[in-house]
């Protein structure tokens, strides 16, 4: 059977997913909005590092501090994204 659907063969009714689909497509649009918001936390880290760096003369210490910074808080901006998007 496993191969008649992997053949291209027609799924059995109520076999597509149905309420299936719809929490997926829920959690799927969830991580989305999650991963916007880390990467925009990070490239606002990486910004902000280049900023910090052309502006003060202190070599690349910096950058390398404002985007770690920018990659420690990732996760809560992430969430809080979900919490906008809610």
């Amino acid at each position: 059977m496993a191969q008649e659907f992997a053949t291209g063969g027609q799924l059995p009714e109520g076999a597509s997913g149905g309420a299936d689909e719809s929490a997926h497509q829920d959690s799927s649009t969830r991580l989305e909005q999650f991963g916007v918001g880390v990467s925009a936390s990070i490239l606002l880290g990486a910004v902000v590092g280049v900023a910090a760096t052309a502006s003060v003369d202190a070599g690349g210490l910096p950058l390398l501090v404002a985007l770690g910074i920018g990659f420690i808080l990732s996760p809560l901006v992430g969430l809080l994204f979900l919490r906008r998007a809610e």
